[in-house]
């Protein structure tokens, strides 16, 4: 390859960024359906590559503007959970529906002091979802007012809350895997 035409390579792909999440699970096929239905992701055209034994060993969806690589994982792979942050339009609606998807309730929808309601899911493959909303713009630049916010006892309780029950989401993820792993 000529040295120009190494310089017409884009470092990054269109429509990925620096870092792309990706979740191994024990059926792709399954997780993308409920990826579909529940975060309205898209597979990306021609993106599916399987295996000569029937398993998907490279897909990629589209979630709002974030692309996510999957496969499915083998037999005698251990669990391999993604941790997720998602913000969304709204938290209420996509945590309803996620849940009526089968996915378990970890963390109920919380107003945060730095202007974000959010939420966590633990999806049917065993993936930690952060689900939040923004509600509010916060100039982190103001550190009095940061301060104040991040310091009265409902911010305090709001922390103290979420801290708690990623406490009890990754002690149900680690039952999840014990029992379907």
């Amino acid at each position: 390859m000529q040295n120009h035409e190494a310089q017409k390579i884009k470092v990054v792909p269109d429509n990925y960024t620096s870092v792309t999440p990706w979740i191994i699970s024990r059926s792709s096929a399954d997780l993308i359906a409920f990826l579909h239905a529940a975060f309205h992701a898209e597979e990306v055209p021609n993106s599916r590559i399987v295996n000569e034994d029937g398993k998907i060993i490279h897909v990629v969806v589209k979630i709002g503007n974030a692309l996510v690589m999957l496969f499915d994982a083998r037999d005698d792979w251990a669990p391999t959970p993604s941790f997720l942050n998602l913000y969304v339009k709204d938290v209420e609606q996509v945590y309803q529906k996620a849940i009526t998807l089968g996915a378990t309730s970890v963390t109920n929808i919380t107003t945060l002091w730095f202007g974000e309601k959010v939420c966590r899911i633990l999806d049917p493959f065993g993936n930690l979802w952060w689900i939040n909303q923004r509600i509010e713009e916060i100039d982190f630049t103001k550190p009095e007012e940061v301060g104040r916010r991040a310091s009265t006892p409902e911010a305090v309780k709001g922390i103290a809350y979420i801290q708690k029950s990623l406490d009890e989401a990754l002690k149900s993820q680690k039952q999840f895997f014990q029992v379907k792993g």
